[in-house]
């Protein structure tokens, strides 16, 4: 019977050998990664956005808007803005329901807004008037809103105050910005729409 030749060390597996774990342990890492990637973009935990998909118009999803509103109806003949127009306010007046707006030079009883002494006043005397403290531009639709919820019949203004005002019978929806003191009153800028009697 033959003895082992010595200083030889008897042959271990390959899974005993540390070549064999660290193969074994960067197996399951790679694995491990893997379901993570998997799992995050399954739940969408990305931040990148999906690649789009090319959509057809008839198929288009709807836009939300900011406010949680419904869209505006599209734009067209019936409801589009007229202006803006740069008039001037004093007590004479302004016609918003004239095309286009014009600045009372008398007594008229066409106007629908006029310089109380300092302040914006609605004629006449009705809730047709509100102030508008949010960013940016109103739509038609903004205005009918906030005029439905909060209107009254004045208000004191500043430069920079903006108004949203309802002429008489709800003919026009109109927004005034006060831009600054001039010569005999002050330039205001108005853009003017349809009003609720379509």
């Amino acid at each position: 019977m033959s003895e082992p030749q010595r200083g030889t060390v008897p042959r271990t597996s390959f899974w005993q050998s540390m070549a064999g774990m660290l193969t074994a342990v960067a197996a399951l890492i790679t694995a491990l990664v893997g379901v993570a990637a998997f799992l995050h973009q399954v739940t969408g935990g990305g931040s990148a956005a999906a690649p789009a998909t090319p959509t057809s118009n008839a198929s288009a999803p709807a836009r939300s808007v900011d406010r949680g509103t419904s869209l505006p109806p599209a734009a067209t003949p019936e409801n589009a803005a007229a202006g803006p127009f740069e008039l001037l306010f004093n007590n004479n007046g302004v016609d918003l329901d004239a095309d286009p707006p014009r600045v009372a030079t008398r007594s008229d009883p066409e106007i629908d807004i006029y310089d109380g002494g300092g302040s914006i006043q609605s004629f006449p005397i009705w809730a047709g008037l509100a102030r508008w403290s949010r960013a940016g531009t109103p739509s038609r639709e903004d205005c009918l809103a906030l005029l439905n919820g909060y209107a009254t019949v004045d208000s004191t203004y500043r430069k920079g105050s903006r108004y949203c005002v309802h002429t008489r019978e709800d003919v026009h929806v109109a927004f005034v910005e006060f831009v600054a003191p001039i010569e005999g009153g002050w330039k205001i800028r108005v853009t003017v729409w349809p009003g609720t009697a379509d």
